[in-house]
């Protein structure tokens, strides 16, 4: 797609809103703070880990007025911030990865999303590239991947330190897998696996959703 997408020239959005549903699209967000991520296993991963600190005190969760918007892979994000985040009130968590990136900061240039809205996983892990899934302790990752895939992989069999689904991917010889499997798993069996989480994973989410807070 032509990089014309990021114009805020209203003869360029017009078109590019009515071939998404512009009004259809719009009604998606229920909420005034809206916080778009890549995928749906990003959306799993955020709601339930949310929702099962939120029941405990003491515990920091992600603030009830986020709705939670995955659009479906990291190089949607710009286009669709680009479309719709002049009129609603958004923030991205991407992972730390290149693509998009260049696109976004265009945004914020241009003053159609603020620099502080942008939040990097491997920022937050303090590295280079990171993950959702780099959150969770490897061990506990692997459980719900050998799960969804009926796999006995273990981390003695995984090499480097670039984020786990890349590791498990080259392990097995594939350039990506499907990690809607995994957290699919996460969702069906939370009541069993939530309360297995070790506290550093547990840790990492909590300060994951107090960057997020801070954002509104």
């Amino acid at each position: 797609m032509s990089s014309d997408v990021l114009s805020r020239d209203a003869d360029t959005l017009f078109p590019l809103q009515s071939a998404l549903g512009y009004d259809l699209v719009q009604h998606l967000f229920v909420a005034e703070h809206n916080l778009v991520v890549e995928g749906t296993s990003d959306y799993t991963y955020l709601r339930v880990i949310s929702d099962y600190l939120a029941q405990q005190d003491g515990r920091t969760s992600l603030d009830p007025r986020w709705s939670i918007v995955p659009v479906g892979g990291a190089d949607a994000v710009p286009t669709f911030v680009a479309l719709l985040g002049g009129h609603l009130d958004v923030t991205v968590l991407l992972d730390s990865r290149r693509e998009g990136h260049q696109r976004l900061n265009r945004l914020t240039t241009e003053g159609q999303l603020a620099k502080h809205r942008i939040i990097l996983v491997g920022e937050l892990l303090g590295r280079k590239l990171g993950d959702l899934e780099d959150l969770f302790e490897v061990g506990e990752y692997l459980e719900l991947y050998n799960r969804a895939f009926k796999t006995a992989v273990n981390e003695t069999d995984l090499k480097g330190d670039d984020p786990i689904v890349s590791r498990i991917a080259r392990h097995i010889g594939v350039d990506r897998f499907d990690h809607g499997r995994p957290a699919d798993v996460f969702l069906r069996k939370r009541d069993e696996l939530l309360p297995k989480l070790s506290e550093a994973t547990l840790k990492r989410f909590e300060a994951l959703f107090e960057r997020i807070n801070k954002t509104i």
